[in-house]
């Protein structure tokens, strides 16, 4: 119960969508301080179909670690999508020059979305 978690480290989640209003998922967490970027997935047994995370600043994840499978979005400053590893082997790390935000989701969730399209954390 006291262990480090994202969703205990970031405010109330907003939803992932799409430029043209798609919900990719409907909880995304904003890790922005250093303490939630630096703990992340870590203490997440299960990410739900719902849930994401963005990550930001970042350009660079790892799923050493990790208990779920996830894939994730590097995105540019604007929020499109420069580069798709879904999914990100168990143990492996991926990265992405130029990118401002990385979005982790469940494994298999991104994976529809096409090079270029755009991502916004909505309130």
């Amino acid at each position: 119960m006291g262990r480090l978690r994202v969703d205990r480290l970031c405010p109330s989640p907003g939803r992932l969508l799409t430029a043209d209003g798609e919900v990719v998922a409907a909880r995304c967490h904003r890790a922005a301080t250093p303490l939630a970027r630096l703990v992340g997935l870590l203490g997440t047994p299960d990410l739900a179909p719902d849930e994401a995370l963005w990550l930001e600043p970042c350009a660079s994840v790892h799923a050493v670690g990790l208990r779920a499978p996830v894939g994730c979005a590097f995105l540019d400053p604007e929020g499109r999508v420069l580069r798709l590893v879904d999914p990100l082997p168990r143990g492996r790390a991926a990265a992405r020059r130029g990118a401002r935000a990385v979005v982790e989701c469940r494994a298999g969730v991104l994976a529809a979305l096409p090079p270029g399209a755009r991502l916004v954390l909505a309130p």
